[in-house]
C-alpha cells in the first residue's frame, strides 16, 4: 500500500465521521423538536431589526423570549441595547437549541456584545409576572394555550410581539409586514398589548 492510498483511506474516514457526526446532530435535533411542542426554526436574521422597532425597549425592560432556541433574537437586542440597564432572558425546553443558545450567548458576552440568561425550562411553568416585552415563533395553538397564562400573569402594558403567527382570540394592536418573498418564512409581525 502505498502513502497515497494511506492519505486516501485516512481522509474517507474523516469525511465518514465528519458526515456520521452531522446526522447525530441532526437527530438530537429533530428528537427534541418532536418532545417539544414547536421546534427550533430560528429567525431570519434580516428582521431582527423589525423586531427590535416593534418592541421599542426602555430603560429599565425586562425581555423574554419564549421557546429562544438559539437566543439569536436576544443576542441581537442585547448588543443594541448595552447600556439601557434592560434584562434579556430565553426560556428554552429542548436539549440541542438550550446547548447552542447558552454556547453562543456566553461567547457573545465574553466579546462584549450583551449579556443574555438562558433559562432551561418550560415556558408554560415559568413565572413571567416581572416581563415588560415578550417575544414569541410559536405555533398558533401554543400561543392560544398560552394566553390565559399571559391574562394570568402579565401587567398591564406588557408587549409582546410575534412573527408569522397570531393569536385566535386576541387582536392585534397593529401587525408589520415583513416585506418578504413568498418563499420565506417570516412574512408578518404582530404585536400585542397585555
Amino acid at each position: 500500500m502505498t502513502i497515497g492510498t494511506i492519505i486516501f483511506y485516512i481522509f474517507v474516514w474523516i469525511l465518514i465521521l465528519f458526515f456520521l457526526a452531522i446526522l447525530v446532530i441532526l437527530c438530537i435535533w429533530m428528537w427534541t423538536g418532536l418532545k417539544a411542542k414547536v421546534p427550533f426554526v430560528p429567525v431570519p436574521n434580516s428582521i431582527l431589526p423589525d423586531i427590535e422597532k416593534a418592541l421599542d425597549l426602555k430603560e429599565g425592560s425586562v425581555v423574554y423570549d419564549l421557546g429562544c432556541g438559539d437566543a439569536r433574537v436576544l443576542s441581537y437586542l442585547a448588543n443594541r441595547n448595552k447600556n439601557k440597564n434592560i434584562k434579556f432572558i430565553g426560556i428554552e425546553n429542548s436539549w440541542f437549541p438550550i446547548n447552542l443558545a447558552r454556547l453562543l450567548t456566553w461567547w457573545n458576552k465574553k466579546r462584549g456584545k450583551g449579556e443574555v440568561s438562558v433559562i432551561a425550562q418550560d415556558f408554560f411553568k415559568y413565572d413571567l409576572s416581572n416581563a415588560t416585552h415578550i417575544f414569541v415563533y410559536l405555533y398558533p395553538t401554543v400561543m392560544d394555550d398560552l394566553l390565559s397564562k399571559f391574562d394570568k400573569e402579565l401587567s398591564p402594558k406588557t408587549k409582546l410581539v410575534s412573527v408569522t403567527f397570531q393569536f385566535t382570540q386576541k387582536k392585534p394592536i397593529f401587525e408589520v409586514d415583513l416585506e418578504r418573498k413568498s418563499y420565506q418564512l417570516a412574512k408578518k409581525m404582530y404585536v400585542y398589548e397585555f
